[in-house]
């Protein structure tokens, strides 16, 4: 990338790849997979309600042109207020 830093960085979570940007976006279809296969070798409810909460943003997504401004933005702090209540859970599944 000859010295070029981007603003934003989009890759999965592989930690090599995290520091390229000003920002870092974790692609969220990668998370989701890791998601669904946590979810597969653990019964902690932590990980069903991030499951839940990213089908929810998926959902939202396909809907997103079609959406008033206003009706967006009370969905998105409607999921915002949902994520920081999941990450602040407590879990005891190490791959949460």
């Amino acid at each position: 990338m000859d010295g070029h830093r981007p603003a934003v960085w989009l890759s999965d979570r592989y930690t090599a790849q995290q520091g390229h940007g000003a920002a870092h976006q974790t692609c969220l279809a990668h998370l989701a997979r890791d998601v669904a296969y946590a979810v597969e070798v653990s019964a902690d409810p932590v990980l069903w309600r991030l499951q839940l909460w990213l089908q929810a943003v998926f959902a939202l997504s396909e809907r997103v042109t079609s959406l008033a401004a206003s009706t967006l933005l009370a969905k998105r702090r409607t999921l915002e207020r949902q994520l920081t209540d999941i990450l602040a859970a407590a879990s005891s599944c190490d791959l949460t």
